[in-house]
């Protein structure tokens, strides 16, 4: 017996669902490959939604290539000092940290704990600002600090600009041309 419905409307009927599915579920290389500059449009509303990954990557970026490298870390509160959230929670994801204020008492309190904590290397780290160029596409953002407590208190960490660019694939540091060598250390 012959089927009421022809054979090409009941393969329409199960194709179109499915392209359109399918459709839906793209992973936009369309876009990508739209002229005009939609990519960087793209790339633009991606990195201007995230608008303080920048701080996140500079702070990664200094303490990671801090000498000597901190194992604990210090965040000024209270002041234009103070890290930006993301830059706070940078900290908080690398080692134990503290806040730390400009009260020489809450200060004596805070480096009386770290000394019964242990001798690890703690850096208190100073936000200095951030600058935007590129319509907003490269942000620069400084940051400083300096050792508290322990063999190396009182020590300065240089103040750094990090630049941080928007690309198709959102906020990046560049790739450095050379970064500090790690001290040559023997066991």
């Amino acid at each position: 017996m012959m089927p009421s419905r022809p054979i090409l409307a009941t393969s329409l009927t199960c194709a179109v669902p499915l392209v359109l599915l399918l459709a839906a579920c793209g992973d936009g290389s369309a876009a990508k490959d739209a002229p005009n500059g939609s990519d960087q449009a793209a790339a633009a509303v991606m990195c201007a939604a995230n608008d303080t990954t920048p701080v996140a990557l500079a702070v990664l970026d200094y303490i990671t290539y801090a000498d000597p490298r901190p194992q604990r870390f210090l965040s000024a509160f209270g002041s234009d000092s103070a890290l930006p959230d993301d830059g706070f929670k940078v900290l908080q994801g690398k080692g134990p940290t503290y806040y730390y204020n400009d009260n020489p008492k809450n200060q004596a309190q805070v480096k009386a704990k770290l000394e019964q904590a242990g001798p690890y290397t703690t850096m208190l780290v100073v936000y200095k600002g951030q600058e935007e160029a590129d319509n907003g596409n490269t942000v620069t953002v400084s940051l400083g600090g300096h050792y508290v407590g322990g063999e190396h208190d009182g020590d300065v960490a240089p103040v750094r600009d990090i630049a941080v660019r928007c690309d198709s694939t959102g906020w990046r540091l560049p790739k450095p041309a050379a970064r500090p060598a790690a001290p040559a250390g023997g066991a």
